[in-house]
């Protein structure tokens, strides 16, 4: 093995951790919301934490592309500071859900910059070798991830949610400091800034396509109903055990996590491996809804965990071998304003619905899954050999 393909890119494998460690805080402050609202007995804390984290996301991402901050270095420096300050005090303030919420909300306006110029840095550090980011990011996310679904109850448990809230502050002070490295770059060279400029990028033939990212954003959607509804759905199901329900929940999650780390590098140039997660997560999600028995579940919940890790893995390769380094701000951006975008949407539709009513919307959203996936499979099988490979 080359030194060239042994070695990490000076810089990254620091800043990884950094983020890696945030995906960890972020799982355990999302017990901390749940403890906060069972607490109270209020069911409509959640559904405000969600209004809070998403909204500010979907409100200032037009501004802070307009402007060009989010190419910006100090900002993401200021964003940062923005966010360890938020939940330092909403650890402060745990017992005060309104407080708390006032926290959720600087937290997220300051990820309106903090996301697209991390997402772009880790593509600035990776010295051309994105294939390879794309799975180091989509392995050390997942199980940062994972690592805090799994503890996020015991730390709850024994120190309560106010811990929960400190441990997150920490790691995105551990993402500041690496932040003052001097390895990280100046602010980006100057390119579009209008506020849309990062879903063209996302349509250009070289990143998704129109098809390729109508896939994406359903496949966004139909996982993140899951996450809302899915529980609910799975209650439903012949022969359903209340003990086993933590178990066919973590097949997705298990299966997602080894997927991406066992994915070979060298399929994850293969565009047709997006649609046909798409493929996989419609049918993990549209046979139980249908009225699979419950511990079949386990198997398809499995399938849809490989097809969700396969997915994300693709998603990261796309916008960081098919965006060129001047649009990659512009371009998470955008992505991560579709992705609040679904969440707040898959949210409402859970909310409104009484969860006998759960199977139907997740049937429906797995069918749209199956059709833009089948759809832009066909349209890769016909399209150049050049147009199926992601350069």
């Amino acid at each position: 093995m080359s030194g060239r393909s042994a070695a990490r890119p000076a810089g990254l494998v620091g800043t990884l951790l950094a983020l890696a460690a945030s995906e960890f805080g972020d799982k355990l402050v999302q017990v901390a919301y749940a403890l906060i609202a069972v607490r109270a007995g209020s069911t409509t804390f959640l559904a405000s934490v969600l209004a809070a984290q998403t909204i500010p996301v979907l409100a200032l991402t037009p501004l802070v592309s307009s402007r060009g901050w989010i190419r910006s270095r100090t900002a993401w420096r200021a964003g940062l500071i923005g966010q360890v300050a938020a939940f330092a005090v909403a650890g402060a303030v745990a017992d005060h859900r309104i407080a708390v919420l006032a926290c959720i909300l600087v937290a997220a306006s300051c990820e309106a910059l903090t996301i697209p110029f991390s997402r772009s840095l880790l593509h600035a550090l990776s010295d051309g070798r994105q294939a390879e980011l794309a799975k180091w990011w989509s392995v050390s996310k997942a199980g940062a991830g994972a690592a805090g679904m799994v503890l996020a109850g015991v730390v709850v448990a024994v120190s309560g949610a106010a811990s929960a809230f400190a441990l997150n502050a920490l790691t995105f002070l551990l993402v500041l400091a690496v932040a003052w490295s001097p390895r990280i770059p100046q602010d980006g060279t100057a390119g579009s800034r209008g506020a849309t400029a990062g879903f063209g990028r996302l349509l250009a033939p070289g990143a998704f396509g129109a098809l390729g990212l109508l896939c994406v954003t359903v496949m966004l959607i139909t996982t993140s109903l899951e996450g809302v509804s899915g529980p609910f759905m799975l209650a439903r199901t012949p022969g359903y055990d209340a003990h086993g329900l933590g178990v066919v929940m973590a097949c997705w999650a298990v299966a997602s996590m080894v997927a991406a780390a066992v994915t070979p590098r060298r399929l994850t140039g293969i565009r047709a491996l997006l649609p046909l997660s798409d493929l996989l997560v419609a049918l993990a999600i549209g046979l139980p809804s249908l009225g699979l028995p419950f511990w079949s579940a386990a198997v398809t919940f499995a399938l849809g965990g490989i097809g969700n890790g396969v997915f994300n893995l693709l998603l990261t390769r796309v916008i960081w071998s098919g965006v060129p380094a001047v649009g990659q701000p512009h371009a998470w951006a955008a992505f991560n304003w579709i992705l609040n975008a679904t969440l707040l949407l898959s949210f409402a539709v859970g909310l409104s619905l009484h969860p006998r009513h759960t199977p139907a919307p997740l049937a429906t959203a797995s069918a749209l899954c199956l059709l833009a996936g089948g759809a832009y499979l066909l349209f890769l099988a016909r399209a150049p050999k050049a147009a199926r490979v992601i350069a």
